[in-house]
């Protein structure tokens, strides 16, 4: 079932790699011309009262700072700012915004998208020091004691921090970290009707929530980048719950296959989207170390659900829009070497850029955050130009 007014037909604009190109410098430099180093970027009105100056990885300027930084790194850009001045009042508000806004209890995490811990990991990419990398451990070890809960407020964001800081640090304490994180993860995997799940303590409702963001496949990605740390028999673990999990809470139809935001229910999906749906479990288990005939034919399935809904009315970018739905298509022309999966992902890049310059010209500026906004839309275009797949935050830091 593809739910109307949700999604969008395709534009009519063929693939031009300039013009994609042209987009991107575009955005990257609006981006850097808003900049204000007293009060970063202004909000946008379509993140949910989200308000100026705001510092997060996920909604503000911690995630906007590293995409700028990102895109000039792999070259998609060739203009460059200098940063590092605002990490000092980017992480002092990072910090009090966390304590002082979070639900009740939130403030005690590691959070890598809301909390300090990713600005201290962007820190750690700008500005690398001892002191900084002992935050991040600090971050991600509190949560040893704290509900599982979920990528974006929880212990698998912090294992993802450990994952990437082993590769900045070539430090042996972030494996050591993983690794007991991973195993408590996996000890609280409970046996339910609809496969292994977990039970997610979030905003105050304990429920078994499925997508990327708050979910079932949030919990699996740092199993899935951390493959080669985890033992033998957790690899084995984790290739068997994972396509039974997937199939148990599949909804096929002619169209495809969906999932819903949370465990099965008794009525189809409303969402195809990167959190909720279809788009994001195939980005997240695309990059699965294993294989079946089976399990790779509901990512298939799953991936022409996101085909036939077509474009998200909601914007470009990638949480909840365009960019991070072509996200699941080109995961698959990698998993599958098919062409069709990357030519789908270009078209959908195409319809993201018209999207984000109508949205531009309705407001009268950009949308400044990684998860929701036009520097995410960016990296999604270069990747569509590459044809490598590398989801901001979680495949690449």
């Amino acid at each position: 079932m593809i739910a109307l007014g949700r999604h969008r037909p395709l534009a009519p604009d063929a693939w031009n790699e300039l013009a994609v190109r042209a987009a991107i410098e575009e955005i990257a430099a609006d981006a850097t011309a808003q900049f204000d180093l007293d009060t970063f970027w202004p909000g946008h009105p379509s993140d949910d009262g989200v308000g100026d100056g705001n510092p997060s990885f996920y909604t503000g300027a911690a995630g906007v700072i590293w995409a700028l930084d990102y895109l000039h790194r792999v070259g998609a850009v060739s203009a460059a700012r200098d940063f590092r001045p605002a990490l000092p009042r980017l992480l002092e508000r990072t910090r009090a915004a966390f304590e002082n806004n979070s639900p009740a209890d939130y403030g005690k995490h590691g959070s890598l998208l809301k909390g300090d811990m990713g600005a201290a990991l962007l820190a750690m990419r700008l500005a690398p020091t001892s002191s900084m990398a002992d935050l991040v451990h600090r971050r991600a070890e509190a949560n040893m004691r704290l509900p599982i809960r979920e990528l974006m407020w929880g212990m698998p964001g912090s294992m993802l921090a450990a994952i990437h800081m082993a590769g900045m640090t070539q430090e042996t304490r972030w494996r050591g970290l993983f690794e007991v994180q991973a195993a408590r993860l996996l000890r609280a995997l409970e046996d339910t009707p609809q496969g292994q799940l977990w039970t997610q303590d979030l905003y105050g409702e304990n429920d078994q929530w499925l997508g990327p963001v708050h979910g079932f496949a949030g919990n699996v990605i740092p199993l899935l980048h951390g493959w080669d740390w985890l033992t033998p028999t957790q690899q084995a673990q984790v290739a068997e719950f994972v396509p039974q999990t997937l199939a148990a809470n599949a909804w096929r139809s002619e169209t495809g296959t969906n999932w819903a935001a949370r465990s099965k229910r008794a009525r189809p999906p409303a969402y195809c989207q990167h959190c909720h749906g279809a788009p994001g479990m195939v980005t997240t288990f695309a990059d699965a170390p294993f294989a079946t005939s089976e399990f790779d034919t509901l990512l298939v399935d799953g991936g022409r659900f996101a085909w036939a809904a077509g474009p998200l009315t909601k914007g470009a970018g990638l949480c909840h829009g365009t960019g991070g739905n072509g996200y699941a298509f080109l995961k698959l022309y990698r998993r599958t070497n098919d062409p069709v999966w990357l030519d789908r992902a270009r078209q959908f890049a195409m319809t993201a850029v018209v999207q984000y310059r109508g949205a531009h010209a309705v407001v009268g500026r950009g949308r400044y955050t990684l998860w929701t906004g036009d520097v995410g839309l960016a990296i999604y275009l270069w990747d569509c130009i590459t044809g490598e797949p590398r989801f901001p935050t979680i495949d690449v830091f």
